[in-house]
């Protein structure tokens, strides 16, 4: 993702897509309230709605206690008598030493822990009782203005600085990986709006289905950056902002990013290693979970832990269920379909391979040239190789036009002008799309379809019309384009016409002392026509090319050097006349 192009968002999109981050944002902050006013709220001077415990272990002052103490001790003081002529009580005096002695009572502390009732269900809320309430993590009824605006501002923010971070990154993202992004970071606010919902300990993993979504069709740091930074805004917007449980939520999320990173990064190409790798992470999330409870001094029941590893798993399943919702509305490629399109089973494949043999083996050499080049530079080898197998896939609909699929001494060409000949093998191209588009084939494996023959120009036919007579521009024999934008699309260009050119050599029972000379011909020729201007290859990487390439076509060429065997003889014919005797 980001290597494409398609038409980039403008300023206008930008500025829409954080109005509607921030008003999702504001909608889910009004939803948590009042869930969140049902499950903990209170309201003073009125019974309590219900019986209301303690979360977490408080020391705090009991200040009616102590001033009922301190009260009690300074009416002990009489009043204090003055000698002016008369003995009167002077207030003045009296009330300094009451102030004096009420000072000398230290205030009474108490100490609450998990589970202890703090307010009887019934029992009139008095402000007291509200203070320590709020300090437990419940909840006023009073609308929360300011945290609104708050998270409108924050949001807002976060919004302009998610669209600076790709920029910076140097990601040239169209508008659909820009709304898939958008997409990806509403349906994960609303995840963890759910899963707050139904068991407010549990709101941090409703970012596993992000990670796994982020972390398999993104790459790898700006899915981190998503996972993390979208986590932390969904927390903020859900959770209460005085909660410990925000701090709690906060250290598995970073587990969740982290174990994301490093489990689902690599080699998670089947459905059922997604779901392992996401149902670990939300393993050790609850454990993280577990242990922050148990440094708080939190009560831990074990029905608690088993939901919210029940909570884990179907999370991890469901990111498994709806990945391929994600790939057919935005077009990504995950590891997982990359294999599923890779697969000989694929109908589209199959019918290559029936209709067209000799194309569907000469996309599997092209795939197997590809690849190994894409390795050896870093690059998505599985992607190059899916690439390699479909480009050619426009040749279903006049197979016989081409000389792979032709019988030998068979050529329809033969028959044709030179003109309806380069025609019809130019269309293939443009036919391989409409193929496509008849399979669902993503966005971004078409353009292997449309960039392998960039503009480049079929010399043979130009002049064959030459030799005939016929006076016709070259650009008339030329495929009209795009040329390769990125090196995955030029890699298959170059093995495209490697292995064409190493086909027209009769390699068998040969030598193939000279393929890299053919290879370097091959790949010379591409950048001296200007196929590959618009890849940023350097002159190293290119050489890794073509050694990628030779020691591919070796392995597939290679003769076998077998020493000739000499006869036996039998034993007594070794030795000499005399002995035998």
């Amino acid at each position: 993702m980001g290597q494409k192009g398609g038409e980039p968002p403008g300023p206008r999109f930008k500025r829409f897509a954080i109005g509607i981050l921030v008003a999702v944002a504001v909608l889910l902050t009004c939803g948590s309230w009042r869930i969140e006013v049902g499950r903990r709220g209170f309201v003073v001077g009125r019974p309590a709605p219900r019986t209301y415990v303690a979360l977490r272990p408080m020391t705090y002052i009991d200040e009616e206690s102590t001033a009922a103490l301190r009260d009690i001790a300074a009416s002990r003081v009489v009043g204090v008598y003055a000698r002016d002529g008369l003995i009167v009580v002077d207030e003045k005096a009296t009330e300094r030493l009451r102030d004096e002695i009420r000072q000398t009572i230290s205030p009474i502390e108490r100490r609450i822990f998990p589970g202890d009732v703090l307010v009887s269900d019934g029992e009139v809320i008095t402000p007291a009782d509200a203070d320590l309430l709020t300090k437990q993590g419940y909840l006023s009824p009073d609308f929360p203005w300011r945290r609104l605006l708050l998270t409108a501002l924050v949001v807002a923010l976060w919004g302009y600085w998610q669209f600076h971070f790709t920029a910076a990154e140097g990601s040239k993202l169209a508008l659909k990986e820009e709304s898939y992004l958008l997409a990806l970071v509403i349906v994960g606010w609303a995840l963890q709006f759910f899963a707050g919902g139904l068991k407010y300990e549990a709101t941090p993993f409703g970012s596993l289905p992000v990670a796994g979504w982020s972390f398999l069709t993104l790459p790898a740091g700006m899915a981190y950056h998503l996972v993390t930074s979208a986590g932390v805004m969904g927390l903020l917007i859900v959770m209460s902002l005085e909660s410990l449980e925000l701090m709690v939520a906060l250290l598995v999320l970073a587990v969740i990013g982290f174990l994301g990173y490093t489990l689902l990064r690599w080699k998670t190409d089947t459905r059922f290693k997604l779901w392992k790798g996401l149902f670990a992470s939300g393993l050790v999330g609850v454990l993280m979970w577990s242990l922050a409870a148990w440094s708080l001094q939190r009560q831990i029941m074990l029905q608690e832990v088993l939901l919210l590893v029940a909570f884990g798993a179907a999370f991890s399943a469901l990111a498994v269920l709806l990945l391929p919702v994600w790939e057919e509305l935005f077009g990504i490629l995950s590891p997982i379909r990359l294999m599923d399109l890779s697969s000989p089973a694929h109908p589209l494949l199959r019918r290559l391979e029936v209709e067209a043999p000799g194309t569907y083996h000469h996309s599997l050499i092209v795939g197997a040239l590809a690849e190994g080049a894409a390795n050896k530079l870093g690059l998505n080898g599985l992607l190059v190789r899916v690439g390699a197998y479909y480009h050619d896939i426009g040749k279903l609909r006049r197979p016989h036009f081409f000389v792979e699929n032709q019988l030998q001494g068979s050529n329809v060409h033969d028959d044709f002008s030179p003109t309806l000949s380069a025609l019809s093998i130019i269309a293939h191209v443009r036919e391989g799309l409409e193929v496509a588009r008849e399979y669902h084939l993503p966005s971004r494996i078409c353009d292997f379809i449309t960039e392998h023959q960039g503009t480049g120009c079929l010399t043979y036919f130009h002049q064959k019309a030459q030799s005939i007579g016929e006076d016709l521009p070259k650009e008339q024999f030329c495929y009209p384009g795009p040329l390769p934008s990125s090196k995955e699309t030029a890699l298959v260009m170059l093995a495209d016409s490697t292995e064409a050119a190493v086909r027209a050599l009769d390699i068998s029972g040969k030598e193939v002392a000279h393929l890299e000379e053919v290879v370097s011909q091959v790949v010379e020729s591409k950048v001296r026509e200007g196929q590959l201007k618009r890849v940023d290859f350097t002159l190293r990487e290119l050489e890794i090319v073509k050694e990628a390439f030779v020691a591919v076509l070796r392995s597939m060429y290679h003769t076998r050097q077998v020493k000739a065997i000499e006869e036996e003889k039998p034993l007594l014919a070794l030795a000499s006349p005399e002995r035998a005797i």
